[in-house]
């Protein structure tokens, strides 16, 4: 999902993921949930999860094809999506810009992708566990014409309490290295046709 250089992961570690629809019959074939996980198996082969990535995937072109009002598709899921749709998305519409270099087109947001947790223990940071997941992400959901977006405002480790600014600045650092942009707030959005996994897909469809 993005071109920066990671650190070679350990032979140790493995990734699950899962997906699963909304619950909620009516929201089910437009909304589908994620979640992934960096395991670290010790010497005594023991599971330690050292890393976790969660979210969900909203099928906005579905919705609209429907008559589904995306407003409401918004407000039904989390309410970290519908504050993002009311800072960020103020007329309701979801557009992907053209790119600085005119590689890309501006067109038409097909779906969101909104991740409402990416975290890495602590004494496995610097590794590329973060990115790994992210990566992963990617080839487990449908990008296509997508909008990634995420609140880089993390939680303290005590329930409650904010973070401190130095370990939220580490985090909008981290989403700025994998061309997250900042959109409002402390919101953040990349378009999904930046990232390395569409990139290939793009071209391939040129090659043809």
């Amino acid at each position: 999902m993005d071109q920066t250089q990671e650190p070679q992961l350990p032979d140790s570690l493995d990734f699950e993921f899962s997906l699963k629809p909304n619950p909620d019959e009516e929201l089910g074939q437009y909304v589908l949930s994620f979640w992934g996980k960096a395991i670290h198996w010790d010497d005594a082969g023991e599971e330690l999860v050292v890393g976790e990535i969660s979210g969900h995937r909203l099928d906005i072109a579905l919705a609209v094809h429907d008559d589904f009002d995306p407003t409401q598709l918004f407000d039904s899921v989390v309410p970290e999506i519908a504050d993002f749709a009311e800072t960020v998305l103020r007329n309701k519409s979801c557009i992907l810009p053209e790119s600085v270099d005119a590689e890309v087109p501006q067109a038409d947001c097909e779906c969101l992708v909104f991740i409402s947790e990416l975290k890495v223990g602590e004494a496995h940071r610097g590794r590329g566990l973060g990115s790994a997941l992210l990566r992963r992400m990617g080839r487990m959901i449908d990008l296509t014409n997508c909008l990634i977006a995420l609140k880089a405002f993390p939680l303290a480790d005590e329930l409650g309490k904010p973070a401190e600014p130095e370990e939220i600045a580490r985090v909008k650092r981290f989403y700025e290295r994998h061309s997250f942009i900042h959109a409002g707030g402390e919101f953040m959005i990349k378009d999904a046709r930046l990232c390395d996994a569409m990139r290939k897909k793009m071209a391939l469809r040129k090659g043809r």
